[in-house]
């Protein structure tokens, strides 16, 4: 993808984004991952839980941003591509490993196999706390984070919906 020069990535710009100036990553991609987490808990009790739960795809973060309705959309884009690529290989390895924890509940739904589905699921949010890590870094040293060790809360989480 070709970087365009449309939008200044000065930090304030990319704060009032929801962009953090550190990483120049945003913290809407969580979305793509809060949703289907969220469903996960109920499911088998509702048969349009689990049509949900199946419908999630994986999605890339451009992908994400391309599709979403997120006002800064094309600024998240730019940022993305000029991130440090050592952070950007990190993030895709530890999303790439949330997605096959989905993929896996989702063949547990397939099966009816809810108590799976649910034993799998009760980690995502700590797998979403870890992204949540290296999108939001520690400032300067934040290439040196543990995507394992974010130290994010179920609270902190839902504080990003309300």
């Amino acid at each position: 993808m070709q970087v365009g020069t449309d939008h200044n990535l000065d930090a304030d710009v990319l704060r009032a984004a929801n962009i953090s100036p550190d990483t120049l990553l945003a913290t809407d991609f969580l979305n793509h991952y809060n949703e289907v987490a969220m469903l996960v808990d109920f499911l088998g009790s509702d048969d349009e839980i689990s049509e949900e739960v199946l419908s999630w795809k994986p999605e890339s973060y451009v992908d994400h941003f391309t599709h979403s309705g997120f006002r800064d959309k094309e600024l998240a884009i730019e940022a993305f591509c000029q991130a440090d690529a050592d952070l950007v290989s990190r993030f895709e390895k530890a999303c790439n490993a949330l997605d096959q924890k989905i993929i896996a509940i989702q063949q547990a739904v397939i099966k009816s196999d809810f108590d799976a589905a649910g034993e799998i699921g009760r980690t995502l949010f700590d797998d979403i706390g870890a992204i949540n890590g290296l999108i939001v870094g520690d400032g300067p040293s934040q290439t040196h984070i543990d995507p394992t060790d974010s130290g994010i809360s179920q609270s902190d989480i839902d504080n990003l919906f309300g």
